[in-house]
């Protein structure tokens, strides 16, 4: 799908793609979208994930970006009531993921959408996520989405 579709009043170029919350049942897909990227297989890993965000909130905020009655695409989001010593509502954008065949088809954006419409609900004013700063891709998505560098510095010890 181009960015340059005619739209009607009050359409979005999102509308296409069905979020819903991210489900158990979903693990396959979010394993099988996430290896196609990665070339893992993290099944436990995303397992543990789902596991989290059905148990841990009344309000879910993992989802599922559905395209042509397919799981295309995931994000799994954490959500605490303070981070590193602030008290502040924070989320921490875990993971997102779109299968390579449906890149470009809007389904990141619509899922980075339904995201920030949970997280205002939730009175959150703030996603933190990490990028490999070689990870040019996924770099842009965020900068769509309206991410920008932090003001601090992510430290890390070699053990």
């Amino acid at each position: 799908m181009s960015d340059n579709i005619d739209l009607g009043p009050g359409e979005l170029d999102t509308d296409h793609v069905v979020i819903r919350t991210l489900r158990m049942e979903d693990l396959d897909s979010v394993v099988r979208i996430d290896a196609a990227s990665t070339g893992i297989a993290r099944r436990e890993f995303y397992k543990m994930k789902i596991e989290r965000s059905i148990s841990d909130s009344s309000v879910h905020l993992s989802l599922a970006a559905e395209l042509d009655g397919f799981i295309v695409g995931f994000v799994t989001v954490a959500f605490y009531q303070g981070e590193f010593g602030k008290p502040e509502p924070t989320a921490v954008l875990d993971a997102i993921g779109v299968h390579p065949d449906y890149r470009g088809r809007k389904a990141a954006k619509a899922l980075m959408l339904q995201l920030e419409m949970n997280l205002k609900a939730l009175r959150v004013e703030t996603i933190r996520t990490e990028v490999d700063w070689d990870q040019f891709d996924l770099l842009q998505v965020f900068a769509k989405a309206g991410f920008r560098p932090a003001d601090r510095v992510c430290l890390e010890k070699a053990l």
